[in-house]
């Protein structure tokens, strides 16, 4: 029962906690893993730096990092809901690629958007702070103030040739349900099927009427909050409370409001300072957060018993 793990903060392996909850149990999956470059003990996976900013051969070599965050997806994977979605946060582009790679190879998640978490922006309380990077003499790149979030869902178009078969419909048979202007048939079911286009209110009626499909089986949940397109503009957490990288709380908030109604789950994996539940409690969610740390475990129990955070 996933209601046996709701609201609680574990305090475990990201895997083998996983593997005890139920599969196409949660509804949003949001992660900020470590990255894999020696930013502390805990981000030190198969790493090695060679000077400032730079990384060796062996970051690519070394497959230990990617085969353990592969095991991660494949989890993932198995308790997301065919319409959850699933955000992962990332500031290194080269690991990024090969991350995708094997969320590519080993699930079949969806590839939607790169989103950039912008840090320097005109109302940025680090503005001032921020510009004094910009400024300085002596440099041969440009300096990244951001990090990029990677968004994924399901694609489940596979699920509609794969039921018409088994009932043996054929595609005309839904086509003509619904027909042009004209009286004429269009594509506009074959469309769907290919993943194309996602089914709308009304064309999820002939859909299910012949295959029983529904729109929860197929279409990803997505609210447009009408504030945001793929550069998302967020402070850095001031409140770091012991832990060296918390993401702001709105950040994750926005997320949610995005992915999910009132009273979904919401897991994170790499629990960290226990942001992902402040945000999926302020918004009436609930969260299942697994650290593996016992102090950032500690750390997120404070944060939730203080009023106001």
């Amino acid at each position: 029962m996933i209601d046996n793990f709701v609201n609680k903060i574990i305090h475990g392996d990201a895997i083998e906690e996983m593997k005890k909850l139920p599969p196409k149990s949660v509804n949003l999956i949001c992660i900020d893993p470590p990255y894999n470059i020696g930013k502390d003990e805990w981000d030190k996976l198969g790493f090695i730096k060679k000077g400032y900013g730079g990384f060796s051969e062996a970051t690519v070599i070394d497959t230990h990092y990617y085969d353990w965050m592969e095991e991660i997806f494949i989890e993932l994977s198995r308790v997301l809901k065919d319409n959850g979605s699933f955000f992962m946060f990332h500031n290194n582009f080269r690991i990024l690629a090969e991350l995708d790679k094997r969320i590519q190879q080993s699930s079949n998640f969806l590839f939607k958007n790169l989103i950039i978490w912008n840090k320097r922006f005109e109302n940025s309380s680090k503005k001032g702070f921020l510009d004094g990077f910009i400024v300085r003499g002596g440099m041969n790149s440009f300096n990244k103030m951001c990090e990029y979030i990677v968004f994924y869902t399901f694609d489940n178009a596979y699920k509609l040739k794969q039921r018409r078969e088994e009932l043996g419909v054929k595609q005309t048979t839904i086509s003509k349900e619904i027909l042009s202007k004209t009286g004429k048939m269009t594509g506009w079911y074959s469309n769907i099927e290919t993943g194309k286009n996602y089914p709308t209110h009304e064309t999820i009626k002939p859909i299910t009427k012949h295959l029983g499909l529904t729109h929860e089986d197929l279409v990803p949940k997505f609210y447009n909050q009408k504030t945001h397109h793929c550069v998302w503009n967020y402070d850095l957490d001031s409140k770091k409370l012991g832990h060296l990288t918390p993401k702001p709380v709105k950040l994750i908030e926005n997320i949610i409001l995005h992915t999910t109604d009132p009273n979904d789950i919401v897991l994170d994996c790499f629990g960290g300072s226990g942001t992902t539940a402040l945000a999926s409690r302020n918004l009436d969610r609930k969260f299942i957060l697994i650290e593996k740390e016992e102090k950032y475990c500690d750390l997120s129990h404070q944060r939730l018993s203080q009023k106001g955070v």
